[in-house]
């Protein structure tokens, strides 16, 4: 049940990780059920909290809002790490910390990243895509790694693809939801280079533009090919790992399934932005799971 906080606190502040996870249908939580209980209740920690400082902003009336209820899961993380949180997810984190070794520096990239949310004028180029990226995926998936028992300096490089893969991914499958509500996230050097207007990411615009070899489309290939790249690059980092870690990563091998799955739905669908939302099955998340634990993929 709902611990009592402070008033003024954000939404979200006074749930168990456990509780924020029950409310969630992220792909994130699907690789939990391969782990023993401390290390599921470490992941959940890790996700409850990435769910909160999310919601921060999104759920936030305003900018100066949404940057008040940050700062608070700033101050709680710090909390954390000195041994002093306050909220259940931040006591959560605490454990986590003490237990696992789970460093708050990863988390402070995520808050970052979230901030840059707050004012949503999108990438200006491929390089600040990719700094988006690093801190609102790469960062969480580096914060999982001693809670996973990888400590070699190769899964930081697997973390780093892995979560540029996941999040190019979110972006492409997010395109029109994100246009609807002002938020695009391909950068603009993209956008004029391909000839798309901003407007046509919400499904506006002439069908010309949504046509299979259209600038949208055109659009959302090299959104596909940049996510293969870092599934691949992922992929490469993995196989220098020794077997004891790659098992410890299972969990996060099923998420890459299932995304890379996600994405071939994506590359593969005709309709874009204009379509419905592409989306896996809890049935075929499962079955993907399984094959990650039976050795079938990588």
């Amino acid at each position: 049940m709902a611990a009592a906080v402070s008033d003024g606190a954000p939404p979200g502040a006074a749930l168990l990780p456990e509780e924020i996870a029950a409310r969630s249908r992220s792909n994130f939580l699907t690789g939990f059920l391969c782990l023993d209980q401390a290390r599921r209740q470490g992941m959940t920690a890790i996700y409850a909290f990435c769910r909160v400082a999310d919601d921060a902003v999104d759920d936030a009336p305003d900018p100066a809002t949404g940057a008040r209820h940050l700062e608070f899961w700033r101050q709680e993380l710090a909390a954390a790490a000195r041994g002093t949180a306050c909220t259940p997810v931040g006591q959560a984190l605490q454990a986590t910390m003490q237990r696992f070794g789970l460093s708050p520096a990863p988390l402070g990239d995520l808050l970052l990243g979230v901030a840059m949310d707050l004012e949503p004028r999108g990438a200006a180029d491929e390089a600040e895509l990719r700094l988006y990226c690093r801190r609102v995926a790469s960062a969480v998936g580096i914060a999982c790694l001693p809670v996973l028992g990888v400590r070699e300096p190769v899964g930081v490089v697997f973390a780093e693809h892995l979560g540029l893969a996941l999040q190019l991914t979110n972006i492409l499958r997010d395109l029109r939801v994100d246009a609807l509500v002002a938020r695009v996230y391909v950068p603009r050097t993209w956008l004029a280079e391909l000839a798309v207007d901003p407007g046509w990411l919400t499904g506006a615009g002439p069908d010309a533009a949504h046509a299979p070899d259209g600038a949208v489309a055109r659009l959302r290939r090299r959104l596909v090919d940049h996510a293969e790249a870092e599934f691949a690059a992922a992929r490469a980092a993995l196989r220098q790992l020794p077997r004891r870690s790659r098992r410890a990563l299972v969990p996060a091998r099923i998420m890459g399934a299932v995304y890379a799955e996600l994405l071939g739905r994506l590359a593969a669908d005709p309709a874009g932005v204009r379509g419905p939302k592409v989306r896996v099955g809890r049935p075929r998340k499962l079955w993907l799971a399984l094959q990650v634990l039976a050795g079938v993929r990588a």
